[in-house]
């Protein structure tokens, strides 16, 4: 994707086609939560090789915070009567 082509070599058909597209993916800490320590490469458990084809990581993170959590969760059952 580099490259922004895909080669497609079937049935004795070789082309080379435009890749036009975005890739968005979702990926769980290790152990379940992320450590404020760890590098993303560390918390996320894939090969840098494959992490390295993303030109934008974003880490988003839901600190632990009970009181936090049950106004969120007052706020969405108050909207969704």
């Amino acid at each position: 994707m580099e490259q922004q082509t895909v080669t497609i070599a079937k049935a004795g058909i070789h082309t080379s086609l435009n890749a036009r597209c975005s890739v968005v993916a979702a990926a769980n800490p290790l152990m379940g939560s992320y450590r404020d320590e760890q590098s993303i490469a560390q918390a996320i458990p894939l090969p840098d090789s494959l992490i390295s084809r993303f030109d934008l990581v974003f880490m988003v993170k839901d600190p632990n915070n009970a009181q936090f959590d049950q106004r969120i969760a007052e706020h969405v059952l108050k909207n969704h009567r």
